[in-house]
């Protein structure tokens, strides 16, 4: 093999370490943009979903090329195994029953824990935008995302980590955890109560999509469509803002 193969090699197979951190990046950049815009630091961290709609796209171009850079097709991976469509559907079922709890009580218990108060993350994120933006946003930010964040860090890099190290536990962590700490800068808010809590509120959500995805790759697709309709939800906290 030529160095200029081999250096190119080298350089593919450091995209999934680098990828773990590009989302938390993009969130931080895209926000320090809007705050030089709005001349406010403390303005711009109401405007975090625009900034995860703009990351969101960054990850699909990423992916593309990535995976074009492979010989693959990113848009397949969203396609339905249809094999393995019904044991699929049910198995799904059963963990989507389960997901409910295991994403919505963390951010009720460390809220309680860290401030006393549920509403206080939600008062500290969701403040009014422009109506125009909401609307906007209503479809453009659970469409990329659904495209976007799983298919980031667990079927781009974790099945890449699986090949490079040893411990496959660690190949499931890495994705898991980066997905729950890239919160912290969505938005960020200069508190580290804050930030503590962003770190570890998806933490287990994250936990149990990896091991699930891992364990059964097919399911992939169940959980992006299912990540989309959550954050329907996320959209709606800010509608409720608009008068």
């Amino acid at each position: 093999m030529s160095t200029k193969a081999v250096n190119s090699s080298v350089k593919t197979s450091n995209f999934p370490f680098l990828l773990l951190f590009s989302r938390l990046l993009f969130f931080l950049v895209f926000q320090a943009i809007f705050a030089f815009m709005l001349d406010s630091w403390e303005s711009s961290e109401k405007y975090w979903l625009l900034t995860a709609t703009l990351t969101n796209i960054v990850s699909i171009l990423l992916l593309m090329i990535l995976f074009k850079r492979e010989g693959e097709n990113y848009f397949k991976i969203f396609r339905f195994p249809k094999n393995t469509i019904k044991k699929d559907v049910l198995i799904f079922l059963i963990l989507a029953l389960v997901s409910i709890p295991v994403a919505m009580m963390p951010g009720y218990l460390l809220s309680s824990v860290i401030w006393g108060d549920p509403d206080v993350p939600t008062h500290m994120m969701f403040g009014p935008i422009n109506k125009w933006l909401v609307y906007s946003l209503m479809f453009a930010f659970p469409l990329t995302i659904a495209f976007a964040e799983l298919a980031t860090y667990f079927v781009y890099i974790m099945p890449r980590l699986v090949k490079r190290l040893n411990k496959k536990w660690l190949a499931v962590m890495l994705p898991v955890l980066f997905l729950s700490v890239q919160h912290c800068t969505l938005p960020f808010i200069p508190d580290m109560d804050f930030i503590l809590y962003r770190a570890l509120v998806f933490l287990p959500f994250a936990l149990l999509i990896g091991i699930s995805i891992y364990y059964r790759p097919s399911l992939f697709i169940y959980f992006a469509i299912l990540h989309g309709l959550m954050d329907f939800g996320t959209v709606y906290m800010f509608f409720m803002q608009v008068k």
